[in-house]
């Protein structure tokens, strides 16, 4: 097995939606999720957002309307036999085009998501194969982080199980820290994968607070699958401890801790232990013998077990 390479990996570039990460080449027409500074294509620094693509597409739709006023009321004063006719034509048409900057000023946004979804629909193609070309660069890198923070990209765009895969492999040939930026549930497989679970694995020592409901559905779907691996229970143990950090957590997958309770470290078990005891009414199933039985084993005598006293409240830790 290859040994892992200790990278910084950069986090992702956030935006508030998903489209505002195209940029499309104003000279070639083609569509990057990238952040290259020249089109890859064509070689020229032309990259624009698809939003100010939209912007003056909706504007020059606007002014289209304003000067088809413009021209309705130069013909109305032209073709006006009285000089009254023309007064009366050229205040209304003054009256109309105010009018029509007014409601353009406020329409210009709901105009510019028009144009969006129609470049879009006209462009599905040409955007879809600018998001393969983006994927053949990610994958041609060296560097295994500037791939997967290439690939994780596009990736928000092009959202199937390959590319999953293949940031999971990427991922899991780095070597893992709490300061990094990293993500789970996007990345979540509909079959089995031992990669996969071998990164969920290491999440539950490093960053336990994104293992939530989707992940632990997965991991208890292919529980015996995961418990057939090298080291899987300690993977589940560790699924198993991320659970007891919500009292919520606790309650739906009481079963699945109940299995994996008596291999929890002493910190998660306490945890675990109270959320139980300070909460009798809920039916906690197998789950609540179980911790009875290994509070009564290992931990009946330590003073850390003694503090715990029933109350309403569970706050998350």
């Amino acid at each position: 097995m290859n040994k892992k390479k200790n990278i910084v990996l950069r986090p992702p570039i956030k935006t508030k939606y998903v489209y505002e990460k195209l940029r499309c080449c104003k000279n070639c027409h083609n569509y990057t999720a990238l952040r290259e500074e020249k089109c890859t294509t064509c070689g020229k620094p032309a990259l624009t957002s698809v939003q100010e693509l939209a912007h003056k597409a909706a504007k020059r739709s606007l002014s289209s309307d304003l000067l088809l006023v413009l021209l309705l009321t130069l013909i109305a004063v032209v073709f006006s036999p009285t000089f009254q006719l023309i007064a009366i034509s050229a205040a209304s048409g003054i009256a109309m085009i105010t009018l029509l900057l007014v409601v353009q000023r406020k329409a210009l946004a709901s105009r510019t998501s028009i144009e969006l979804s129609k470049m879009f629909v006209r462009d599905r193609e040409r955007i879809t194969s600018g998001l393969v070309r983006n994927l053949e660069i990610a994958a041609a890198q060296e560097n295994e982080a500037r791939s997967y923070e290439l690939m994780r990209e596009v990736a928000v765009l092009i959202r199937n199980d390959h590319i999953r895969k293949v940031q999971i492999l990427l991922l899991q040939s780095l070597v893992l820290r709490k300061d990094m930026d990293l993500e789970l549930e996007p990345l979540l497989l509909a079959d089995f994968d031992p990669e996969l679970a071998a990164y969920i694995g290491e999440l539950a020592k490093i960053k336990r607070e994104l293992i939530k409901d989707r992940t632990f559905q997965y991991v208890i779907k292919y529980e015996q699958k995961i418990a057939a691996m090298e080291h899987g229970d300690d993977i589940l143990a560790g699924v198993a401890g991320a659970a007891v950090r919500m009292k919520r957590y606790v309650l739906a997958y009481a079963s699945f801790l109940a299995r994996y309770a008596r291999k929890l470290p002493k910190d998660r078990f306490l945890r675990l232990y109270r959320i139980v005891t300070e909460n009798p009414d809920l039916n906690w199933g197998a789950l609540k013998a179980e911790a009875a039985r290994i509070y009564e084993e290992k931990y009946q005598w330590d003073a850390d077990f003694q503090q715990i006293k029933p109350r309403s409240d569970i706050h998350d830790v």
